[in-house]
């Protein structure tokens, strides 16, 4: 992506980028440097992304964390206050 420098020092970034990076206007950026290069990232380490106007989390899980046993759970215990029979 080419990107030009505005008269007050400003770069715009496309909203893909700012899709890809999680941030909305006004967030904060960090800005490092690397050899003869800049890298952009997100500030926030949250793993979350919009994508569109929905709020996606694009980090990893915990390695043992089960995501099956953990949906399994929480539809028993809907099930469960529905029925008026709480566990």
């Amino acid at each position: 992506m080419i990107t030009t420098i505005d008269s007050q020092g400003r770069i715009a970034l496309g909203h893909e980028v700012q899709n890809q990076l999680g941030v909305r206007p006004g967030d904060d950026l960090v800005l490092e440097h690397r050899g003869d290069e800049w890298v952009i990232k997100a500030a926030a380490k949250t793993g979350l992304a919009w994508e569109g106007n929905v709020l996606v989390h694009r980090g990893e899980s915990p390695q043992n964390f089960d995501i099956v046993g953990f949906i399994d759970a929480l539809r028993d215990e809907r099930d469960a206050e529905l029925s008026g029979h709480p566990q």
